[in-house]
């Protein structure tokens, strides 16, 4: 079996990073791992601007580490404020990646969008005619009559009810599924998926981890995230389309980092924070299922071609060593924000198999 493994530098097509000193302390963590990736817009107040993606974008080159590079892709906010002209000025600019639709209410920030992404007809249109892709959680939280459906299912409806529409609607516009996380998501993928057209992310987590996991003695708040970890078949179709090799799948973390004040909470935030573990955890994946000839393409070229940018000309060698997440990362307030697969808060006593060579 291999003892290590050199890749390209990976791409990460789904980060959140946040504003501030949450920003300031997580942002070395993606920098280390990745050289660019795709950067979610729903901080507070939400990104549908030219100018406040250019000012966010400004924050997060101030926290690249000195000698590091990162090159940060920024995206909209679908908000039930972001007008065409504005999707028009961006694609002129050249400096919108994609626009990301949150489910009304579903996930932290996501207050600001239509109930139903099809309502957004003039943007997606405007979308559709500037070739800037649609950045799509997909899952139903609200049916019609505004009652609140089975979170496990929502991704199921989604696929079932609204895609297909929107597919049909908007036949030339580019669309992510992102975070896919079910095995109705992973067969409807590899049918209709389309390298440059309709693509898939995958996060670790949802590679990693099954239900009985996230309630293994007890529920485990580091785990708690949308969408949530299912089911053990649904977790076992995902590692089956991966190891395709599919060049309309890649990886997108959707780290998310909170304080632990809202993580180990009676109400625990959504959001899984895996930065300082995600290359070591998919590689790991990848060597489980015999995939690891699969893994440059899933990390460091799918992602990049989609959104019409260069892959990395740097590399990352990962070797086959056992660790252990120990420590919290710590905001310059002092802060604790806990990674996934930390010894005491995770499962208890994890061990991730593969590591970054130093």
């Amino acid at each position: 079996m291999p003892q290590s493994i050199t890749i390209k530098k990976p791409f990460d097509a789904h980060i959140h990073l946040r504003r501030g000193a949450m920003l300031r302390a997580v942002t070395p963590y993606t920098t280390e791992r990745f050289y660019s990736g795709i950067v979610m817009p729903n901080t507070d107040p939400p990104i549908e601007t030219l100018e406040q993606a250019a000012e966010y974008k400004k924050e997060i080159l101030a926290a690249v580490p000195a000698g590091a590079t990162f090159e940060p892709l920024m995206t909209f906010y679908l908000t039930k404020n972001l007008k065409p002209a504005e999707i028009e000025k961006a694609a002129k600019d050249g400096s919108i990646r994609g626009v990301k639709y949150y489910p009304w209410g579903y996930s932290i920030n996501s207050q600001w969008g239509p109930r139903n992404v099809v309502d957004a007809v003039e943007v997606l249109h405007a979308m559709e005619n500037a070739g800037i892709p649609l950045l799509l959680h997909s899952e139903v939280h609200l049916n019609d009559h505004n009652e609140e459906e089975d979170p496990y299912e929502g991704e199921k409806i989604f696929f079932r009810d609204i895609l297909p529409k929107l597919l049909e609607t908007y036949p030339e516009l580019k669309i992510s599924l992102e975070h896919v996380s079910t095995r109705e998501a992973a067969a409807f993928i590899e049918k209709n998926g389309k390298a440059g057209q309709l693509v898939a992310t995958i996060t670790p987590h949802h590679l990693v981890y099954d239900r009985t996991h996230a309630f293994s003695g007890g529920y485990r708040t580091l785990l708690n995230c949308k969408p949530l970890i299912k089911m053990r078949e649904d977790r076992e179709a995902l590692r089956a389309l991966v190891k395709k090799g599919l060049p309309f799948v890649h990886a997108g973390t959707d780290t998310a980092p909170h304080p632990e004040s809202r993580k180990f909470s009676s109400c625990a935030v959504y959001g899984a924070f895996n930065a300082p573990v995600a290359v070591e955890l998919y590689t790991q994946v990848f060597d489980e299922i015999g995939a690891l000839d699969k893994l440059e393409d899933f990390l460091s070229m799918n992602g990049p071609k989609f959104f019409g940018v260069e892959p990395s000309t740097a590399s990352m060698t990962l070797v086959k060593r056992d660790w252990q997440v120990t420590e919290s990362v710590v905001t310059d307030e002092g802060v604790n924000v806990w990674p996934i697969g930390h010894v005491q808060h995770g499962l208890g006593n994890e061990i991730i198999r593969w590591q970054i060579a130093a």
